[in-house]
């Protein structure tokens, strides 16, 4: 006899958000993606991010190295500063080939030239980099301010023979060690508290005039400086600078050699006190507000980072919101993801949390757990460094494939699967599931998946688990026919049935599917069957 009173629920994983609920969320809307990414190929799965992996190096042949302060990216060399016992309690520059795993001996460093290292807890100013012509611009208030020890040259005229200096800008000096430095109209464009200075072209070392500045409102600091596109309906596409206070945002068009140099406001109540989530991509820059992260589209305009410019309300506020160290936070974009890394307290406890936004389903991912405080673009993934983890530089992709590991600096990857609870279907009684089936894959050994369904106060109203024996198959050809199975080489889900031990009884219902990383995993569509139970509450 049929279950009357049935009423079938999907759940396909979409994207992170801060709701229990996802009834005024979205349709797929997860309280929990750890360590999973969207899969690009298919729409309805979540896969297993790579693992970082063993460090890229750990700067073998530097005296005591203990931490990376900065780096940048260029081609395959990654260039930055790294805190060694050359000169103990001072940073240095490091210029490292990814190509051919090697370093390049930075001619030109002295005691008297480099920076002294900075606090690795607590709120700090961020060194910053640019490069204009053939040299590499280093601002750190680590600098002494005497001299000509006011910011770090690195000029990379000769890439495998990068040589190293300090300075302060010629025949105009700077008149304070710069906390921020970018690059537009081959510029250097210094932050010195709430003035902007800029460099000849093509010369970041020199200031020929007196009056190569703009003063940018009132007496508050410059937090970060980061180019932008600007669309215009007469000129096209023209070169902006974006200038970031804590509560304001400029922008700085034009030059002074077409006499059209401009500065106006974009906000005066939105910035970022987290000057390394600055970062440019193809579609505006996008940075870190103190209620969660926004962008700078091409037509200049400030908005929430959204699912489209109609959507004011965003997936997820609250890591942001509850920064502990804004200044620490790290962001950069590579291959369609701007992800950023944040020290944060989620439901009382404390994380540093790596979020990651695809810029084509216009969702979040996350969190994922290997942490940085410094990170840069290398190829179609990432250069990322952390204080707490030493001198050492990691590689990270942004899509598995043959070579990819599933381990972070040799600490296994677990992922986990929350749904946020599933919308609600107008009725008022206590549900019951009858059965359920979830999408589920892997591609190496089997494994297994936990799978717990979770109430409305994220207790467990149950837990089971699901074995996959991985895919399995010969190459055509390779074996006698009817020998074995033939399978391609992609990783279709199948469809298991959830062994539930016992009857799920609810008012409001989540999911969590969690296990151990490696190849081929992915998680899809969870169905389930329920039959209302006819009264209201349980007690």
């Amino acid at each position: 006899m049929p279950i009357r009173k049935q009423f079938p629920v999907r759940f396909t994983p979409k994207g992170l958000s801060d709701a229990f609920d996802s009834t005024e969320a979205f349709e797929g809307a997860c309280y929990s993606l750890q360590n999973l990414i969207f899969d690009q190929q298919n729409p309805e799965l979540v896969i297993a991010r790579p693992g970082v992996g063993a460090p890229l190096t750990s700067f073998p042949g530097f005296t005591s190295p203990t931490g990376v302060v900065c780096h940048i990216t260029i081609g395959t060399v990654v260039y930055g500063m790294v805190s060694t016992g050359r000169t103990p309690g001072y940073d240095e520059p490091f210029a490292f080939d990814t190509a051919t795993m090697t370093f390049y001996a930075c001619s030109g460093v002295t005691s008297g030239n480099v920076p002294a290292t900075q606090s690795t807890s607590g709120s700090w100013t961020p060194p910053s980099m640019t490069v204009v012509s053939t040299k590499i611009i280093i601002t750190h208030v680590g600098f002494s301010g005497t001299g000509s020890n006011f910011f770090g040259v690195l000029d990379i005229s000769t890439p495998t023979a990068p040589a190293w200096s300090s300075a302060n800008t010629a025949t105009n000096a700077l008149p304070s060690v710069p906390t921020w430095v970018a690059n537009l109209n081959n510029r250097a464009w210094y932050a010195c508290k709430n003035v902007l200075y800029y460099s000849d072209s093509l010369v970041p070392t020199t200031m020929t005039n007196a009056g190569q500045s703009l003063t940018v409102g009132d007496p508050s600091v410059v937090r970060a400086i980061s180019g932008l596109p600007v669309q215009t309906t007469s000129a096209g596409v023209v070169q902006a600078l974006l200038v970031f206070k804590d509560f304001q945002i400029w922008q700085i068009t034009g030059d002074t050699v077409t006499s059209n140099l401009a500065l106006n406001f974009l906000s005066l109540n939105v910035g970022t006190s987290a000057p390394r989530s600055v970062v440019q991509t193809p579609f505006g820059t996008v940075f870190m507000g103190i209620d969660g992260s926004y962008i700078v589209d091409s037509m200049g305009q400030v908005r929430p980072l959204t699912k489209n410019s109609e959507v004011s309300e965003q997936d997820i506020q609250q890591p942001f919101i509850a920064a502990t160290q804004p200044s620490r936070v790290s962001a950069q974009y590579s291959g369609g993801v701007y992800r950023i890394c944040v020290d944060t307290v989620i439901n009382l406890v404390a994380y540093t949390n790596d979020y990651w936004f695809d810029t084509g389903r216009l969702r979040w991912n996350g969190p994922h757990n290997f942490p940085y405080d410094c990170a840069s673009q290398l190829g179609n993934g990432f250069v990322l460094s952390h204080l707490s983890l030493g001198a050492a530089l990691f590689k990270s992709q942004m899509f598995p494939d043959s070579t990819s590991v599933f381990n972070d600096n040799g600490v296994a990857l677990s992922f986990t699967m929350e749904s946020s609870s599933f919308p609600k279907t107008g009725g008022m009684n206590e549900n019951c599931v009858v059965e359920s089936t979830i999408e589920l894959s892997n591609r190496g050994s089997q494994m297994t998946f936990v799978v717990n369904a979770i109430s409305e106060q994220r207790n467990t109203l149950n837990a089971t688990y699901i074995v996959t024996s991985g895919a399995s198959g010969s190459t055509w050809n390779g074996t006698t026919w009817g020998g074995g199975l033939w399978s391609s080489s992609a990783n279709i889900p199948h469809i298991y049935t959830v062994p539930w031990t016992d009857q799920l009884v609810f008012k409001k219902m989540a999911v969590q599917v969690s296990g151990l990383a490696q190849s081929g995993v992915s998680i899809g569509t969870f169905f389930a069957r329920y039959s209302d139970l006819g009264y209201t509450n349980m007690g």
